[in-house]
């Protein structure tokens, strides 16, 4: 007598992750393994009821910066209350291995000021107890997440762990540097990483103004590193461009495909539209098209919301930091600040010293007004123009500081805004869905675990489903089967996760059980859950019936359960 299945997901949508057409089925879950699916006769342990729901692969963050959070808590918020199963860390090439205990301040030092988690909360969650690479995924073996986790051998700890202070002083590799790297690389590989990650974003460096070291790496470094991963035979290469400045976005990019074209190792690299640049992102897709075109596997990794900030007064940007008035206040609990705050004489002291300052030669605010928008209680990741800080601004006939600080006095003072930055140049997500579109781009770039205080990107596969699936108004959507191919198999694809990815008997039974039509966004918080209560944005969702983790309920009616059952790729 066959054994009855541990779960059966009865009556759902199965959009399966190949982009084909959503189909009605069951799916029977057995150990981590998915069994069944079609009509499922026999009766499951437990039954999950799937009626008027989506049943999907569980979602692959193709880019964040968890490697912190991994070794000090289980729960990856707020990426796992968004169907996310699995996700890549080490992007960027900052991290916290290989390193060296001498080189600890400089790991630290980098990752604050790259990615903007703060120096105390890293030296008071990181237990330190590797140095190498191997030994700090041997140390991630013995955790448990609510969530998958998988990693990017990040280039600059590589780069340190090998020249130490030269690379720091942004020196040149020599030859037995790049040999010892490939070997590095290689061992890293072979312990599980699934690539190298990079950076050449001149704005990335410590507080103190120390680059990150990887901006330093030549030609001839990279493909060392290219070619220790192709002869491991699995990885890929992920690079951040500098794709604020053309033509050198144009050059490096070029560069890379040099690197592919001499090692045949895939390569994937940061894509977005800079406002200063619009249609340069055109040109590195042209040239990456024509790198594919010749037989090379080159994937731009590409964001479907506005890339920027947000701005509040429990964030860490917003324009009244610097206000002699606000920076008395500034150090008292959220509750304390926003009284002294509604008071009439406070406003009009912390405005008029914004104006002034904004007044100054070089400190004005600018264009950035046309792009800042008051985020509601059901937030808008394409506003109108006509919505913007400046445009209320104008039709109010005040200044556009009186409507950011009103904004953000919103709900006891937890109001926020959105400023766009990337992605938004003509107040339209037009280019991110050209981007999108582009046939070997790979959904990415939110950034989880970094930017704690001025970003929650995490949230983007729920924006990928019921924007960009179901509610946009503003011009063309994706189709549903063709969102969730975006967040599921291409990203397995990518870094070699063949067990995953696809709604298939033998797959892993990473699964998500959705209420699509009824799925939302909730607005950012600020929650103070980190080390040393340390604070972070974090954004709910309402829709997810449950998401399941290697056939285990992870998360049921949009909370966590009990269970841990995600583990180390």
């Amino acid at each position: 007598m066959t054994a009855a299945p541990d779960i059966v997901i009865r009556h759902g949508l199965v959009v399966d992750g190949t982009g084909g057409e959503p189909y009605p089925a069951d799916v029977a879950v057995t150990g981590d393994t998915i069994t069944g699916i079609g009509a499922i006769a026999a009766r499951g342990r437990s039954e999950i009821d799937a009626t008027g729901c989506i049943v999907t692969p569980g979602f692959i963050d193709a880019h964040s910066h968890l490697d912190g959070n991994v070794t000090w808590e289980s729960r990856l918020k707020p990426n796992s209350g968004h169907g996310v199963t699995t996700t890549i860390m080490g992007n960027c090439g900052v991290g916290f291995a290989p390193c060296r205990e001498r080189d600890r301040e400089f790991a630290v030092a980098l990752m604050e000021g790259v990615e903007d988690i703060p120096a105390c909360v890293l030296w008071a969650g990181l237990p330190w107890n590797w140095e190498s690479y191997p030994q700090y995924r041997a140390f991630l073996a013995t955790r448990r997440f609510d969530m998958n986790v998988g990693g990017l051998l990040p280039h600059s700890c590589l780069r340190v762990f090998v020249m130490g202070e030269r690379a720091i002083k942004g020196e040149p590799a020599a030859r037995e540097d790049i040999a010892t790297m490939e070997a590095l690389t290689c061992e890293a590989l072979r312990a599980g990483a699934s690539g190298v990650g990079s950076t050449r974003l001149a704005s990335q460096r410590t507080r103190c103004g120390t680059p990150a070291p990887s901006i330093a790496a030549r030609e001839d470094e990279l493909t060392g590193i290219a070619r220790a991963i192709v002869k491991a035979g699995r990885g890929v290469l992920q690079i951040a461009p500098e794709f604020n400045r053309f033509p050198r976005a144009e050059e490096e990019l070029r560069m890379v495909v040099r690197v592919a074209r001499a090692t045949g190792c895939r390569v994937t690299y940061s894509l977005k539209q800079s406002n200063g640049h619009k249609d340069g992102w055109k040109r590195l897709l042209e040239i990456t098209h024509e790198a594919n075109r010749e037989g090379l596997d080159v994937r731009p990794m590409v964001f479907g919301r506005p890339t920027g900030d947000i701005l509040g007064w429990e964030c860490s940007l917003h324009p009244f930091v610097h206000s002699p008035a606000y920076r008395a206040l500034a150090e008292l609990p959220l509750a304390r600040r926003v009284a002294e705050l509604k008071k009439a004489e406070v406003r009009r002291a912390i405005l008029s010293q914004a104006q002034r300052a904004e007044a100054e030669p070089g400190r004005g605010a600018g264009d950035s007004y046309r792009r800042l928008f008051p985020i509601g209680e059901v937030p808008d990741y394409e506003p109108p123009l006509e919505d913007s800080v400046a445009s209320l601004a104008e039709r109010a006939g005040v200044e556009p500081t009186e409507i950011i600080y009103d904004a953000m006095m919103r709900d006891e003072g937890r109001g926020a805004l959105l400023r766009a930055y990337g992605n938004y140049a003509d107040g339209n997500l037009d280019p991110s869905l050209a981007m999108m579109r582009f046939s070997r781009s790979v959904l990415g770039l939110a950034d989880a675990g970094a930017h704690c205080t001025i970003i929650c990107d995490a949230s983007a596969p729920t924006t990928m489903l019921s924007y960009w699936a179901r509610d946009r108004m503003r011009g063309a959507r994706l189709p549903l089967p063709d969102v969730v191919r975006r967040l599921t198999s291409d990203a397995a694809d990518l870094f070699d996760l063949g067990d995953r990815g696809v709604v298939r008997v033998g797959m892993k039974a990473d699964l998500n059980v959705i209420d699509h039509a009824h799925l939302r966004l909730c607005p950012p918080r600020m929650e103070y859950d980190l080390p040393r209560e340390g604070k972070r944005l974090v954004q709910d969702a309402v829709g997810y019936r449950a998401t399941l983790v290697g056939g285990v309920v992870a998360r049921l009616n949009d909370g966590p359960t009990e269970a841990l059952p995600g583990r180390l790729v």
